[in-house]
């Protein structure tokens, strides 16, 4: 095959080419559009047997989803997704299984929930310079707290103020290193997430 993956087909289970699994996913507790409940219920709707929760830095709708998960007869993974920075960029650590209660994993996310919001009140700023007022309060109503609001929440309320017709767009004119939106980040080092 062309794709560098070498398998015979025929030696697959029809239960497993059958089963629809997503362990990277996203609510409105990071840059979700669907609340915990929502997801897993749009999950379901679409099929999907096994669904994790993935937030970005943030762990607080696990127990929403595990409960709409366990409604709904679908098999919940516990997840959460790290930003680190390594070698200079950042990159996101994909956490599996993870247990919400574990204090390292708490005051991890906690030092990223305050570094977070000083962030955005950085890039508030940066837009007031250039005549986008308010724009922390409108990305916030996008965020489902204040520690959460991050770039796509920022782009969220662009568009919807007009300064740009998508997402896409307003990364690249606002969001990007270089651009007046942008604030660099320093996340924990890839050691830290990863412990």
């Amino acid at each position: 095959m062309g794709d560098g993956f070498c398998y015979d087909e025929k030696l697959i289970s029809p239960v497993v080419q059958s089963l629809r699994i997503d362990l990277h996913s996203h609510s409105t507790y990071s840059d979700g559009v669907l609340t915990p409940a929502e997801l897993v219920q749009y999950a379901a709707s679409k099929g999907v047997a096994m669904l994790a929760l993935t937030d970005h830095d943030e762990v607080g709708g696990l127990q929403e989803a595990a409960a709409a998960a366990q409604k709904a007869g679908i098999i919940f993974v516990p997840g959460v997704e790290l930003s680190a920075t390594w070698a200079g960029s950042t990159v996101h650590v994909l956490g599996l299984g993870v247990d919400p209660d574990c204090p390292a994993l708490a005051g991890g996310i906690a030092l990223l929930a305050t570094s977070r919001q000083c962030r955005a009140e950085q890039m508030a700023r940066r837009f007031d310079a250039i005549g986008i007022k308010d724009s922390l309060d409108g990305a916030s109503r996008f965020a489902s707290k204040p520690t959460a609001v991050g770039r796509s929440h920022f782009a969220r309320f662009l568009v919807e103020r007009g300064c740009a017709r998508n997402m896409g767009e307003v990364f690249k004119r606002y969001l990007t290193p270089g651009k007046p939106g942008y604030v660099p980040h320093q996340w924990a080092r890839l050691d830290q997430a990863v412990a």
